[in-house]
């Protein structure tokens, strides 16, 4: 945070607040320890006066700013000079297109979930402080309620819908999108990285199957869901797979938020109920299958009880809301609504292991302590802490992340998915 001056701020801010002046900022981290891997999050928050042609008043305001962490290490480990590439190109090209695709058709309720971005280049990305607005975070080691689950369903459809639609009115410029100089483009799954990651994922695994067998350790069927699991998790296939399923694969392929967990969910209630929510963090923003996104939400966010009671309904929830938007946007000839329904249904199902595949390193994530998690804001390496300790996945022993492992490996053993 060393570039913020008075200067840099006034500049940004220029556009939404003319008649503001700043005169004082100050910058705090905007996250918790364990709540943020890839990039520093600050909250600046801003004093001032605005004048107008009667009067000066009082002016407070706030901002997040996001920037590469200062450890190599962690920036190295967790691609994040790529991953800040990918959100800017989000940012700067990829919204801006689809926003404008969507502008084109007057609809009375359009997409507008996506926090407002005042800066994005490689190395920060400054947008709106929804705190501000009264918005707030779900706790990661909670999870969501199913009420939340369908806010965010009707978010993601209504995203998911605008590249359906306009790839079938501007293919051209919709695959313009994906364009490797300055479009977006999958980071962790792509084959060059298997070596780079290989010992991440063979420690992240192997703590998987660790937490599994001791949870099974007294049942009775403890060696069918081991062995299942134990070959998915094999060094020679695991990588591989995950790769497989990041592939986009037309027609039904769309511009993914690629991270959907608790963390990048922000919540506004009204009189107890929700009022709308903002998706935001779009470093992991990949072209793949929408079931991606939806297995992602609904593995990692819900518990076991959760998706045996709601998944089949929250399933066709998110199939209306994206067949309605669809045809709102001139798509009606894409798909008929009966097969959208089997289309999602059968990538939900082919995806699901790699719902699994990212709750092997998502589940101590979200479950550790704080202290368990690694600093994002350390400084810069020394010699003396600069061992390879911080490239290695979180690792933590509580019950809580053991039996929603188990209980997911258990799930699709029994449904036949692993």
């Amino acid at each position: 945070m060393s570039s913020v001056t008075l200067e840099f701020l006034q500049d940004l801010l220029k556009i939404d607040y003319p008649d503001v002046t700043v005169q004082d900022f100050e910058g705090a981290p905007g996250s918790k320890r364990g709540d943020n891997y890839t990039s520093m999050v600050y909250r600046i928050t801003l004093k001032g006066f605005k004048k107008d042609s009667e009067r000066t008043d009082p002016w407070t305001g706030s901002i997040i700013y996001k920037c590469l962490p200062e450890s190599t290490l962690r920036r190295n480990t967790f691609k994040s000079d790529e991953l800040f590439c990918n959100e800017v190109a989000f940012y700067t090209k990829i919204w801006p297109k689809l926003s404008s695709f969507q502008d084109h058709w007057n609809l009375a309720n359009p997409f507008k979930g996506i926090p407002k971005c005042y800066l994005a280049q490689n190395d920060l990305v400054v947008l709106k402080d929804l705190k501000e607005l009264g918005f707030v975070m779900p706790d990661r080691q909670q999870g969501l309620s199913v009420e939340q689950c369908y806010s965010v369903l009707k978010n993601l459809a209504q995203f998911h819908a605008l590249s359906l639609a306009m790839k079938c009115h501007s293919p051209e410029e919709f695959y313009e999108l994906l364009n490797i100089q300055d479009g977006i483009s999958e980071v962790f799954f792509v084959s060059k990285n298997e070596e780079y990651y290989r010992s991440y994922y063979i420690q992240a695994t192997q703590n998987a199957i660790s937490m599994v067998a001791e949870e099974l350790k007294d049942s009775s069927g403890k060696d069918k869901y081991l062995d299942k699991f134990k070959s998915f998790c094999s060094e020679d296939t695991f990588f591989r797979s995950m790769v497989d399923m990041v592939s986009p694969r037309e027609p039904f392929a769309v511009i993914c938020h690629g991270d959907c967990w608790t963390n990048n969910l922000q919540f506004r209630y009204k009189d107890g109920e929700i009022a709308e929510m903002y998706i935001v963090d779009f470093q992991l923003a990949r072209y793949a299958s929408p079931a991606l996104d939806l297995c992602y939400l609904i593995y990692l966010c819900l518990d076991r009880h959760q998706r045996a009671d709601h998944v089949a309904s929250l399933l066709d929830y998110y199939t209306d809301e994206l067949y309605e938007r669809v045809v709102a946007m001139g798509g009606s000839a894409i798909f008929d609504r009966d097969t959208l329904a089997s289309m999602i249904q059968d990538e939900f199902r082919n995806s699901s292991r790699f719902g699994l595949g990212t709750a092997l390193d998502m589940y101590p994530i979200m479950t550790c302590d704080s202290d368990e998690a690694p600093n994002v804001y350390q400084e810069k390496e020394t010699e003396a802490n600069s061992s390879e300790e911080s490239a290695k996945p979180v690792w933590t022993s509580n019950a809580v992340c053991r039996k929603k492992m188990t209980d997911l490996v258990v799930e699709l053993v029994d449904q036949g998915l692993l």
